[in-house]
């Protein structure tokens, strides 16, 4: 009986390495695909930006709605670039889950109104090690039109995953947020425009 019991131990301790494994060659699966569209789709929206300046299109002062161009099948506002974590990544117009393993989203507000709050999955590429910025490290935000947008970090918090309406309306110019690998806390990077 105890040699039975030995034996299940080890099958279902086997079973949970093999899973374990699984689930670590997916997620570095995806990271790494996320990375390469990531790289492809800067590329693309500095094109954009380039012709943008070159048509030199009039933008109207109180027009407060973020211009999107379409790349892939998909609306970007833009790319970030934040020096300290060498990330210059894209960024979508509009989140959802499925976007987010592509690129980092828009969640929420606007360069315009001062409440850009962009959220991405926590994938080496992404978001990851967000939690290893320091107050005033510098993060940048070039939109479509190709306005350069100069912040600054000022804090970076812990919450809930069930607070993400705390990013919303804070009177914080730029909010950058993931989850944490195990997806119990929300790293949440409070920035403020930069002069």
């Amino acid at each position: 009986m105890k040699r039975k019991i030995g034996i299940a131990f080890i099958a279902v301790g086997l079973l949970m390495i093999f899973f374990s494994a699984a689930l670590l060659f997916y997620n570095n699966n995806e990271n790494k695909s996320a990375e390469e569209k990531a790289d492809i789709i800067v590329d693309s929206i500095m094109v954009e930006i380039e012709n943008n300046r070159l048509t030199e299109i009039e933008t109207d002062p109180f027009d407060l709605e973020m211009k999107s161009a379409e790349i892939d099948g998909n609306g970007y506002i833009g790319y970030l670039y934040i020096p300290d974590l060498n990330l210059e990544l894209p960024v979508m117009d509009e989140w959802n889950y499925s976007k987010l393993k592509i690129s980092p989203c828009r969640y929420y507000g606007s360069t315009k109104t001062d409440n850009l709050v962009i959220a991405a999955h926590n994938y080496k590429s992404h978001f990851k090690y967000l939690s290893q910025l320091k107050p005033d490290s510098a993060v940048m935000f070039v939109d479509i039109e190709g306005n350069i947008n100069n912040y600054k970090v000022a804090t970076i918090e812990m919450l809930k995953p069930t607070d993400t309406e705390k990013v919303k309306d804070t009177g914080d110019d730029l909010i950058l947020y993931t989850c944490t690998y195990s997806g119990n806390e929300r790293i949440i990077v409070r920035c403020y425009r930069a002069q």
